[in-house]
């Protein structure tokens, strides 16, 4: 039986939510299904990147193995949090249309508050949550939200290395480049998707840095022979 693209859709979104929910309720950051790159550990592309403990790693090639090199260590910044805050707090709220299809209910958030100690939730009337941290708490979990995204493109393109060439954004989250081999996208229907998952985790980075309540992406897919954008995606899809 056919599955509606809209349903598609629907189910990536809830489930991307979902994880990303579970994540922050039960304090273990937003890390990727992958395994932890280590230096010396085996890599699949050659001169691929990924972040991991404060390092960038590249992957190498060293005899005839691929493998992380000993990495360098990533640049940090605090810049660009404008969400409401104090000397010793950081003050988010999450709009409801974030948690469809998810059961979130206030004993739930305080129970996972009290237990691992990462601030406070109120689950609002209107079904939204706010998220009350310390400037400590709200740093880690930025840190991990970008890694969660390089990381989510890292297996992007590594697992269709004959599709995706590169994908870059900007500082805020707002714009993606994916570069691609036009053709071979075109013919595979599902690396579409892709451009949802970088949506919903772009939506609760703008989020949670800069206390944006309707976030927007732009993902610009362009030719990598051409140079050219043949596609522009739009998170979430305009009417």
């Amino acid at each position: 039986m056919r599955v509606d693209y809209f349903d598609k859709v629907v189910v990536m979104k809830r489930l991307l939510t979902t994880i990303l929910i579970s994540s922050l309720t039960l304090g273990l950051g937003l890390q990727s299904t992958s395994a932890a790159v280590k230096a010396g550990s085996a890599c699949k592309k050659l001169g691929s990147k990924s972040t991991a403990s404060g390092k960038t790693y590249t992957c190498i090639k060293k005899g005839n193995k691929l493998i992380w090199n000993n990495g360098v260590k990533s640049k940090s910044s605090d810049a660009g949090v404008s969400v409401d805050k104090n000397l010793l707090s950081v003050v988010v709220t999450i709009p409801a249309s974030f948690y469809e299809g998810t059961k979130v209910t206030q004993e739930s958030l305080n129970a996972d508050a009290t237990k691992n100690g990462t601030g406070k939730a109120t689950l609002n009337a209107d079904g939204s949550v706010t998220w009350r941290m310390s400037r400590a708490e709200h740093t880690k979990i930025m840190a991990d939200m970008k890694k969660s995204v390089d990381d989510y493109i890292q297996e992007a393109v590594d697992d269709s290395p004959s599709i995706f060439r590169e994908i870059t954004y900007d500082k805020n989250m707002t714009e993606f480049k994916i570069l691609v081999n036009q053709a071979k996208y075109e013919e595979d229907f599902s690396v579409g998707f892709v451009g949802f998952g970088i949506g919903i985790l772009a939506s609760f980075y703008q989020m949670f840095n800069s206390g944006v309540k309707d976030p927007k992406i732009v993902m610009r897919l362009i030719d990598a022979d051409t140079g050219k954008v043949f596609e522009t995606q739009n998170f979430p899809p305009k009417d």
